[in-house]
């Protein structure tokens, strides 16, 4: 938790940083994969994602962002949302309208179920990457797509069993308003 607060106060501080703030809204799919210790048997929750953002792009080459990631819950599932930060090099291909960028992610993953009064929680931190395309559509707007493959630290025991999360993954289209 002491890492997730010295990389929001970090990228605070570049924020204050004479760039162009921007904000993004998401929408994707996102897949938590997880695997019940003994057995091996893996299992994989698949639902509809919706991501909000805040961030500061710094200089032509690079942004940092923190990210609000929400699942819409579908089952037994009682919360299912993370919080990210992430830092992307930016590498422009055509005349300031495509770029694509890539960079790490690191943040929180909340996820809870629970059926039949058992409760299940796999809520842990959560590390990675992220690599897509921006396309400037104007000045000061424009569409992103990309994929996050994130590593889950997530686990829980359930009647003597361990089950851990270990992947998070997540392609997602959005839209950018820069400042």
């Amino acid at each position: 938790m002491k890492k997730i607060a010295l990389a929001v106060v970090l990228a605070a501080g570049l924020m204050g940083a004479e760039n162009v703030p921007f904000i993004g809204v998401s929408v994707g799919n996102a897949e938590l994969k997880s695997t019940v210790a003994l057995t091996g048997y893996e299992s994989k929750i698949d639902d509809t994602h919706y991501t909000a953002t805040l961030g500061q792009y710094i200089d032509e080459y690079g942004r940092v962002s923190l990210s609000y990631t929400y699942v819409e819950p579908t089952h037994n599932i009682k919360n299912s949302d993370g919080a990210s930060i992430a830092f992307d090099l930016i590498l422009p291909m055509i005349d300031n309208a495509f770029f694509v960028y890539a960079g790490p992610v690191v943040g929180y993953t909340r996820f809870e179920e629970e059926a039949a009064g058992i409760k299940l929680d796999l809520s842990g931190l959560h590390y990675g990457g992220q690599a897509g395309a921006i396309v400037r559509v104007m000045n000061n707007i424009e569409v992103e797509g990309g994929y996050r493959y994130l590593i889950e630290t997530g686990s829980d025991t359930i009647l003597g069993i361990n089950i851990d999360a270990d992947t998070l993954r997540m392609w997602y289209i959005g839209a950018n308003l820069r400042f």
